[in-house]
């Protein structure tokens, strides 16, 4: 194995994690490259702790380098995000693989995503179909992949249930991008140990990352702290003294809509479909989980509509997506070799403000990221802005 990049939020960094680095260190990779994201997750929420935090504990844990996600693909839907990615992920010198999770089997994800490359017509027909019926994307595409699965291996099953756990979804994702921006790159699957993503059990060789998110907010950290390898003690003081304000949040998001008219609405990354008139719509409500509860439905998932929420608050359009960026360098080794670094990822915030000054596309892309931290910091009651900053080196 060459250069090996995995796809990561570490939101926070736990247990689970550092089995997945450990084994890609078997393999003996000459770097581990981590692509994470910053701020903000996919989940269209603030994360759990500051980026500067889990990016430490990456390095930590066995990454060589963690380089930052920009937000217009942090907080997008899993195409989307495993796109981003690709983009940063790509541009790294002799990259051979990229490392992910999977709690299904690998034979079970290639396949569905050999649907997606190789007969896309076929799945973009069907999931058009399945739409049309009123389901939502993620249920539609589930239903379009069973479908096309059970037409092409008529003796042997699938079950619908795999394409609704996220680690799949990501992992059918990350396979069509290297097949659309670096099809050398070969898929590592890991298979997950320990809990499922969503599960909320604090028992076990390894729990989710809800689970310890779901302690945090109950105010019993000190539950899980055996599943947190590094900075527990830095992670349990940010969690008393800057856990981000999710009433905060939501009160934003609730006024940014009130005060933006369906034109702007629809401009918006993750709007289609009517989105904006149906929100506006609901005008008479002044609870951000009032407009959650009552949006969510067949045609939209509870994630989508946050991440709706989040494009209005950062800014992120539908043209953003297709812009050139740049992005930083968060935290490596001593000693790392940034030569293999891509063009976009810079490790100095003076390289940062050249790009963006050299290229109006990345000036774009980056007013995006200096809107969502100067969103996190208010939201944590933090000083200081996106290039208050510096490359941590362990």
């Amino acid at each position: 194995m060459k250069n090996c990049a995995v796809v990561c939020e570490y939101n926070p960094f736990h247990s689970g994690h550092k089995y997945q680095l450990d084994t890609i260190r078997e393999a003996d990779p000459n770097n581990i490259v981590c692509v994470m994201s910053g701020s903000f997750t996919q989940s269209g929420l603030p994360a759990f702790c500051d980026k500067a935090l889990r990016a430490e504990c990456g390095v930590m844990g066995g990454a060589d380098a963690v380089a930052e996600l920009p937000a217009v693909y942090s907080t997008a839907s899993a195409q989307i995000f495993a796109e981003g990615a690709l983009k940063i992920i790509s541009g790294i010198k002799n990259v051979s693989h990229i490392a992910m999770g999977a709690v299904s089997d690998r034979n079970d994800i290639m396949a569905l995503a050999d649907i997606k490359i190789a007969h896309a017509d076929e799945f973009s027909a069907v999931l058009k179909q399945e739409m049309q019926t009123g389901k939502s994307y993620n249920a539609a595409s589930a239903r379009a992949l069973v479908k096309i699965y059970g037409k092409l291996h008529p003796d042997k099953n699938i079950s619908e249930s795999v394409l609704f756990d996220p680690n799949s979804i990501l992992c059918i994702e990350y396979i069509v991008a290297i097949n659309k921006y670096a099809a050398y790159i070969e898929p590592f699957i890991i298979k997950r140990r320990g809990q499922s993503h969503t599960d909320l059990s604090e028992c076990g060789e390894h729990i989710s990352a809800t689970a310890v998110r779901s302690a945090a907010l109950r105010g019993e950290f000190g539950t899980v702290k055996n599943y947190i390898p590094f900075k527990y003690d830095a992670m349990e003081k940010h969690i008393a003294e800057h856990s981000p304000d999710l009433r905060l949040y939501k009160n934003m998001a609730v006024y940014a809509l009130k005060r933006s008219g369906t034109d702007r609405l629809s401009r918006l990354r993750d709007c289609s479909e009517g989105l904006e008139f149906l929100l506006k719509n609901m005008s008479g409500r002044f609870d951000f989980d009032d407009y959650i509860n009552a949006a969510v439905g067949k045609r939209y998932g509870k994630k989508r509509i946050y991440r709706f929420f989040t494009d209005l608050l950062l800014g992120i359009d539908k043209e953003s997506v297709d812009k050139k960026f740049c992005t930083r360098l968060l935290a490596c080794k001593n000693g790392f070799d940034f030569g293999i670094l891509p063009s976009c990822v810079k490790t100095t915030n003076s390289e940062l403000k050249r790009s963006a000054e050299k290229d109006k596309d990345i000036e774009k892309v980056l007013d995006i990221e200096k809107n969502a931290v100067a969103l996190y910091n208010t939201l944590c009651g933090i000083n200081g802005d996106y290039f208050n900053y510096s490359l941590i080196k362990i």
